[in-house]
C-alpha cells in the first residue's frame, strides 16, 4: 500500500511541472546580438509580431499578456522589433549623411593669361576722402 502513494506522490508533481513547458520549450530565445547577425530573420520576426502583439492584448488576460510578454516567445518579438527598429534607424540615418549628388571635383584655378589682373594703384596718388597722418 505504501509503494503506490509514494509512487503517485513523485509522479504527479513531476507531471504536473511538466503541464506549461509544451509551447515554452519550441521556441528557443534568441539575443540581439542573434538578431543583428541575422538581420533578415529580425525583420520578418518583427513584423509578424507586430500583428500577433495586437492579438494577444485583444485575447488574453492582463495576467495571461503579461506571462506571455515574458515567455520566450515574446521575449523574440521585443528583441527583434528592437534590431530591426535600430537597423532600419541606422540605414535612414546613413542614407541622410550621403551626399545625393557625387561632389564634383575642385575646379583647377585658370591658367594665368587668363586671369584678369587688378589694376595697381600708385601710391602716391590719395582719393579725396584720405588723409595723411605726419611722419
Amino acid at each position: 500500500m505504501r509503494s503506490p502513494t509514494v509512487a503517485a506522490l513523485i509522479l504527479i508533481p513531476a507531471l504536473a511541472g511538466c503541464e506549461g513547458t509544451s509551447a515554452e520549450g519550441a521556441t528557443p530565445m534568441k539575443s540581439a546580438t542573434y538578431y543583428t547577425q541575422h538581420l533578415q530573420e529580425a525583420h520578418d520576426v518583427a513584423g509578424r509580431c507586430k500583428l500577433l502583439d495586437v492579438q494577444k492584448q485583444r485575447t488574453l488576460s492582463v495576467g495571461d499578456y503579461q506571462e506571455w510578454q515574458i515567455s520566450n516567445e515574446g521575449v523574440n518579438c521585443q528583441t527583434a522589433l528592437s534590431v530591426s527598429e535600430a537597423a532600419s534607424l541606422r540605414e535612414f540615418v546613413l542614407k541622410q549623411s550621403r551626399p545625393a549628388v557625387p561632389a564634383a571635383a575642385p575646379k583647377a584655378p585658370p591658367p594665368s593669361s587668363s586671369v584678369n589682373s587688378l589694376p595697381q594703384r600708385h601710391p602716391a596718388k590719395l582719393a579725396s576722402a584720405q588723409t595723411v597722418a605726419p611722419a
